[in-house]
């Protein structure tokens, strides 16, 4: 069943067709988006945009200038450290390109799509297993261990939400310099811990370069605007290596809109908090495992009585919930979910829903009919 799953969260059209329930009735669980939804700004902007003619008949800017300004003020960096790309997996091809790696040590369980950007790149990988026991946590020594150019990993983590204290990864990042590793540290969920970014010491060190997202924080994912923060000169190379034009002119105003609204950041990152530690406290009375998230998610270890695969579509048949499976995390076994943290209503919903569904899921071994 495993070859059938989808291969990101999000991907509720492909479930709905699947399992035959119509799209609208499907809760989404897989996706890491703030369920807040758009800052209040977000909207008013576009329909302005579109009521200017100038928005639709004019090519956008192709600096890119207004946009930049008000990423470099939300990361606390120069216009001059910012690349911006239509997400995240652009920006990676033309960083691996314009810096022209050859081997790069990943840490593992990881987001998928890095292994398909090193591979398409043609790069050399050594995938580093990161120990659930300790909560997935980085050993700096061994991953300057080899000879690797390059170190690619997140903060927080993606699917564990395990956050690393910045102190380490200053230390990681200065040792990498003297041995001439670059280290690609991915930040797409950074604004929920935002004082932790390294951004502000990326003109520090020119071995370094940040990736983060907007839209998943600011719940605009069809957007499709990612950044980048290196040093004045990495981020030269990195953006011409990628195309002329990279979002639209409505993407560039409704994200600047998104950016300036300190007050939806802050409500956000406190409403997560909260109700990540309620879901944490729900599940682990289950007798569902969580690890300590520091982003909108939780990666769940199921108890070892449960099939996982069952487990996945249950939800979806009887409660119409969609889980993230982790069967393609590399590094993770069985008996992995990653659930997303929703409002407090989703949240007490998808509590009650697993209490139900779990009976139904023990596997025969374990004497239950």
């Amino acid at each position: 069943m495993t070859e059938q799953l989808p291969t990101h969260g999000g991907q509720l059209r492909q479930i709905a067709e699947r399992f035959g329930i119509p799209l609208s009735q499907l809760l989404d669980f897989s996706a890491n988006i703030n369920p807040e939804g758009p800052p209040p700004a977000v909207i008013p902007t576009l329909h302005a945009s579109l009521e200017d003619p100038g928005s639709l008949g004019c090519y956008p800017d192709i600096e890119l200038t207004e946009l930049k300004q008000s990423l470099a003020r939300y990361a606390g960096v120069a216009r001059d450290n910012i690349v911006v790309a239509n997400g995240f997996v652009p920006i990676l091809d033309a960083a691996l390109r314009a810096l022209k790696i050859r081997h790069c040590l990943m840490p593992v369980p990881a987001f998928v799509e890095y292994r398909s950007a090193l591979t398409r790149a043609r790069i050399r990988i050594t995938p580093q297993l990161l120990a659930s026991k300790s909560n997935f946590a980085y050993n700096i020594e061994s991953m300057l261990t080899g000879d690797h150019d390059a170190i690619l990993l997140a903060n927080p983590q993606n699917p564990s939400g395990v956050s690393c204290d910045p102190q380490t990864l200053v230390q990681l990042v200065t040792a990498a310099a003297e041995k001439h590793i670059v280290v690609l540290l991915d930040e797409a969920f950074i604004d929920y811990i935002a004082s932790e970014s390294l951004s502000p010491h990326v003109e520090r060190f020119p071995n370094l370069i940040i990736f983060r997202s907007v839209t998943k924080f600011h719940g605009i994912p069809g957007l499709r605007v990612a950044y980048a923060v290196g040093s004045a000169e990495l981020a030269r190379l990195v953006t011409y290596d990628l195309p002329p034009w990279p979002v639209t002119t409505l993407a560039a105003y409704a994200v600047s809109a998104a950016l300036d609204d300190a007050a939806y950041a802050g409500r956000s990152r406190l409403l997560n908090q909260e109700r990540r530690a309620l879901m944490q406290s729900e599940l682990n009375q289950l007798g569902i495992h969580s690890y300590n998230s520091a982003a909108n998610f939780l990666l769940l270890r199921l108890p070892c009585d449960i099939d996982s695969d069952l487990f996945w579509q249950r939800m979806i048949l009887d409660n119409h919930m969609v889980l993230r499976s982790c069967h393609n995390y590399e590094g993770l076994g069985d008996g992995y979910l990653r659930a997303a943290v929703r409002t407090e209503l989703q949240n007490e919903a998808f509590e009650r829903a697993i209490r139900q569904t779990l009976p139904k899921c023990r596997k025969a071994s374990s004497g239950v009919a």
